[in-house]
């Protein structure tokens, strides 16, 4: 009863001439509860006081101003009519309200997950899915459910772990049962999600809280556990560079420990412990992941605890206890099953379009040593003019019109948008959330190939026998097709073209047309030809260097002058993770995306003189040195005669 009264007078409040917030803001609230369900109404009666900044963003929000029924309206703007038809959901179709509190919370996909909890009479989860999402928007949660953003933790941060299932599958014919289905559904048509986690995570919910678990899915719980549970201490891998260094063999070589402890209060320390590497400290537990790879690439959320509690002066509040959250990475792994999370773009719970158009927000992953995206795109011509037109660029409309909402291109732009004529009346590109379907190269691993059909890097390594980082068996998985037609003129021939020419058929070409569409809105045919003729032969170039370097690496392997044992944690291997990961990224990606200093730089200057020529360097001077060495046991050898 204090609670339905408490309800009414917050109401009330809201409803009644505001006093101190700002007018506009309120008098948005004010629209928003017109058009809200009772269910929503008395969610923002508690959390107006509760968490009043999420209130004030959703009533700012297109969900606040929206019917579920008006996204087939979007649809037909975009010209994605064949969507419009599979949009809303069954139970969402006439539905009278707006999009609320209860409408995401309340009305979620999955009814049977494991994390649905009882608050105040309502049926609700904290966290809403791609799923969930996709009951309005489903070509979108579709066509992300297709990308490497939504395999973003699958085929890094939880590969390790994430690959003992898969083995597990293909050894027990559970191949799309046990993984995601990537192989039998159709690509932007079907939703890819991850149904055998969705079981998997109710019955280790069971398993943790005491209750009998079926035999099948104890066995799985027994022998898979969950990504967290040896704090990533065994593992030796690029997904996990500093791994190599912590987890170095190179310390107990030479003999060398170090005491560590944990403090415990000021000046006084416990848990004692020598080590030679660092990994094997009691103390060391890894939690940079959490903060580092898990808020891009996102977690696997595991729900372990429910409970009631006290929380802000509300009694008998009962909530669910996760691992993995709070994580708004990109390919978060959520409970009912679903990969990747709208709001690593769309952040709660505004939901932005414009702020998933703005070049930061991509920014906030796509930056630093090995992906330096937003620095690239702030060097070139479309940052500066982006820059300086920016207040005149119209965020919010869809479609985009070239040239009246938006000047230069932002990454949404190039890589996503569904871009009209200036009046709106023709749709020029069609939009996508699968960003593939602008892409050729594979720019992120050791060697040149073009981007995979399946965005499961996991699987297809361990299925398909293709590895995606050093391209053993890759052309198994690899979009098709290019050929390189002609070499292009010989060193001072004079003719012209120069470079390369290479010829793009099937996916391939399909995709190059898609990206070749955008920039000829704003570039000449020939403008756009010769710089991705440019940009191509740079990526060509990159691979002769990084074949070069790794095949001395393998060279030093097999003449003992590096260890393969630990592949992180010496000299030379050190130098080729800085050529692929970082300073060769850079490389192809200032060409591609017009940032002449990383281009050059920060990246094939550092490629070459900062890690090639040290690799170069050590391995003449380790082949000296066991020249030396040689003659060394020679003499000795002479002399115990």
């Amino acid at each position: 009863m204090k609670g339905k009264i408490l309800t009414l007078f917050l109401l009330a409040a809201v409803l009644a001439a505001p006093l101190a917030a700002e007018v506009s803001s309120m008098s948005a609230l004010q629209q928003a509860l017109a058009k809200a369900s009772p269910q929503t109404k008395t969610c923002v009666g508690c959390h107006l006081q509760v968490t009043p900044d999420i209130v004030m963003q959703w009533a700012n929000s297109k969900h606040a101003k929206r019917v579920p029924n008006d996204v087939k309206k979007l649809y037909e703007k975009i010209g994605a009519e064949e969507w419009a038809a599979k949009a809303p959901a069954k139970k969402f179709k006439n539905y009278p309200y707006n999009v609320g509190c209860y409408e995401c919370h309340g009305m979620f996909k999955v009814r049977d997950r494991v994390d649905v909890v009882n608050h105040f009479g309502f049926k609700i989860v904290s966290i809403v899915t791609s799923q969930d999402c996709s009951q309005c928007h489903p070509k979108e949660a579709t066509e992300i459910s297709w990308t490497w953003h939504a395999f973003a933790a699958l085929n890094t941060n939880l590969s390790p772990w994430y690959s003992k299932i898969v083995k597990y599958a293909k050894a027990h014919g559970l191949v799309g049962k046990m993984t995601p289905p990537v192989y039998t559904k159709v690509r932007d048509q079907d939703l890819l999600t991850w149904q055998w986690y969705k079981d998997y995570a109710k019955y280790l919910y069971m398993y943790l809280n005491g209750q009998p678990v079926p035999k099948k899915w104890l066995k799985y719980i027994k022998l898979f556990g969950t990504p967290y549970d040896y704090d990533f201490k065994n593992i030796v891998s690029p997904l996990y560079p500093a791994s190599g260094g912590l987890n170095t063999t190179v310390a107990k070589k030479v003999g060398f420990e170090a005491e560590l402890a944990v403090q415990c209060a000021v000046g006084k320390y416990k848990y004692f412990q020598k080590v030679s590497n660092v990994m094997s400290f009691v103390g060391f537990k890894n939690a940079y992941t959490y903060h580092a790879c898990y808020e891009c690439h996102g977690t696997l959320v595991v729900p372990y605890k429910m409970e009631t509690v006290n929380v802000k002066g509300f009694a008998g509040v009962t909530r669910m206890h996760y691992w993995g959250w709070p994580s708004n990475g990109a390919g978060r792994i959520d409970p009912d099953g679903s990969l990747g999370t709208c709001t690593a773009c769309h952040p709660r719970h505004e939901f932005s379009v414009a702020q998933a158009r703005e070049p930061w927000t991509c920014g906030q992953c796509h930056i630093g040593y090995d992906h330096p995206h937003i620095e690239i795109y702030e060097e070139s011509k479309h940052g500066n003019i982006f820059a300086l037109h920016k207040e005149k660029y119209n965020m919010e409309h869809i479609p985009w019109r070239v040239g009246v909402d938006f000047d230069a291109p932002t990454c949404a732009t190039c890589h996503m948008s569904t871009i009209a004529s200036p009046d709106g009346s023709t749709i020029l590109v069609k939009g996508s959330h699968d960003l593939t379907q602008r892409l050729v190269w594979d720019q992120m691993h050791f060697f040149a190939q073009p981007k995979p059909k399946w965005p499961d890097s996991t699987q297809n390594k361990i299925v398909k026998g293709a590895n995606i980082l050093n391209g053993k068996g890759y052309a198994k998985v690899a979009l098709r097709g290019y050929k390189v037609v002609s070499l292009g003129p010989a060193p001072g021939q004079l003719k012209f073209p120069r470079l390369m020419t290479i010829k793009y058929y099937g996916t391939l070409a399909k995709h190059r047309e898609a990206m070749m569409k955008v920039c000829e809105l704003c570039h000449s045919s020939q403008w756009t030809e010769n710089y991705f003729r440019t940009a191509d032969q740079n990526y060509f170039d990159y691979d002769a260097v990084a074949h070069y370097a790794f095949q001395l690496l393998k060279k030093a392997y097999a003449e003992g002058i590096q260890d393969p044992h630990n592949k992180l944690d010496e000299f030379m291997e050190v130098m080729w993770y800085y050529i692929w990961h970082h300073q060769g990224r850079r490389w192809r990606n200032g060409a591609y995306m017009m940032g002449p200093d990383f281009a050059h730089w920060f990246g094939i200057v550092d490629t070459v003189m900062e890690a090639l020529n040290k690799m170069l360097s050590y391995y003449q001077m380790a082949i000296q040195m066991k020249a030396l060495q040689q003659q060394l046991d020679q003499l000795q050898a002479q002399l115990m005669k």
